[in-house]
């Protein structure tokens, strides 16, 4: 069951597809693909550079640009635009639903386009895809990589040693996003 049937369960509540406010946000292009690459120490990817590095160039030639979400003390990362730290939640908002695709990690920016219905490619490692995965999506626009657990459980912890996310390799994220 999902985490968002549950408390719907639990609470008596209908779910239903929220109403996000927007606020304009200026950019300087406008074909991008939206990318929150953080989220809590188990959901964060160590390659994030290596999956940029195959689809920058790409990007480039078809006038599609990268922009980076996220909070100001998150690493950026190379051949992004950098919006980290700039946007409130609102502004982030009309940027996602402007995107053409939203990358990253499982997070809040990956809820967030799922109710949009923009299509996702998003990580998952810690905790099992159909649990937690975007609710608002329809199975054709999402592309939900779960780590391999070779044979293992999911811990459901914000910490994992060593990190099963990194068991994702760079190529079937980037053919992902492609």
């Amino acid at each position: 069951m999902h985490l968002v049937e549950q408390y719907a369960l639990a609470c008596g509540a209908k779910i239903d597809k929220p109403y996000i406010y927007e606020k304009f946000a200026p950019l300087p292009f406008n074909n991008y693909i939206t990318f929150s690459p953080y989220s809590k120490p188990a959901k964060n990817y160590d390659y994030w550079r290596e999956v940029l590095f195959m689809l920058i160039n790409d990007f480039k030639k078809i006038g599609v640009n990268i922009i980076q979400l996220g909070t100001k003390e998150e690493k950026p990362i190379e051949g992004c635009y950098d919006m980290r730290g700039q946007l409130d939640i609102n502004q982030t908002a009309y940027i996602i639903k402007r995107g053409l695709l939203h990358l990253g990690a499982d997070s809040f920016p990956t809820h967030m386009a799922s109710s949009f219905g923009k299509k996702i490619v998003s990580l998952y490692s810690a905790s099992p895809v159909q649990n937690c995965g975007p609710i608002f999506s329809k199975e054709e626009d999402v592309f939900l990589i779960s780590s391999p657990k070779e044979g293992k459980k999911h811990s459901h912890s914000l910490q994992e040693s060593p990190k099963t996310i990194n068991r994702i390799g760079p190529e079937e994220i980037a053919c992902a996003v492609f």
